[in-house]
């Protein structure tokens, strides 16, 4: 009976983790301060920010493809759709026109904008 308990409160947990872990963002709690790629990208916003104070940038949180996350990198005239890794999966305006049309993008929420 005492094994039964123990067995029992083992799978408890194991599916309490795992559905902890559904809220993770690529396998990070927050990831405007765990990606590393994004902090960086989000201090240069920063920098240039400074200097051009009309400057608008927006990162959203996306799901892309089969419900991939992703991270759409707006900087008004280009945007630009980063996988978990920072690695630039297509981008849309610029000189390159549009290279998005085979990813669907979904649900895209802002997490992150300049404020000037």
């Amino acid at each position: 009976m005492k094994k039964m308990m123990l067995v029992i409160i083992g799978i408890a947990l194991l599916f309490l983790s795992l559905s902890c872990q559904k809220d993770k963002v690529c396998h990070v709690n927050n990831p405007l301060a765990d990606l590393p790629w994004l902090k960086t990208k989000i201090n240069e916003f920063n920098l240039l920010s400074q200097g051009n104070p009309t400057l608008t940038v927006a990162i959203y949180q996306c799901k892309y493809g089969n419900g991939k996350t992703g991270f759409l990198v707006d900087e008004g005239n280009i945007k630009s759709l980063h996988n978990c890794s920072g690695d630039v999966l297509c981008i849309m305006g610029g000189f390159a026109g549009e290279t998005c049309s085979e990813l669907r993008i979904d649900n895209a929420e802002l997490i992150w904008e300049n404020n000037n």
